[in-house]
């Protein structure tokens, strides 16, 4: 059963407060935080239950690395440009 630990909680490195595992294991487009590996590897078999509960390629798409902050704002700056040159 997928929910079996969505009630066990720990710190979240990215909020920097306490969070649920239900909310790791559906914060990111209802696929898991791509980081879910390592703040629960201490408290479970996060691998197996990865493996248990979500395709090859989830699993894939869920361990890309996040940009990093200068990656997301040179893109919001594109994306601004893009749209400031669009006709009203």
């Amino acid at each position: 059963m997928i929910e079996e630990h969505d009630k066990k909680t720990v710190r979240c490195r990215k909020l920097g407060h306490e969070v649920d595992f239900k909310y790791c294991r559906i914060m990111n487009n209802r696929l898991p935080c791509s980081s879910i590996v390592g703040c629960w590897q201490a408290q479970m078999d996060i691998g197996q239950f990865l493996n248990d509960h979500y395709s090859e390629e989830e699993i894939a798409q869920v361990l890309i690395p996040p940009k990093s902050k200068m990656e997301n704002l040179v893109e919001l700056v594109e994306r601004s440009k893009k749209i400031g040159k669009e006709p009203s």
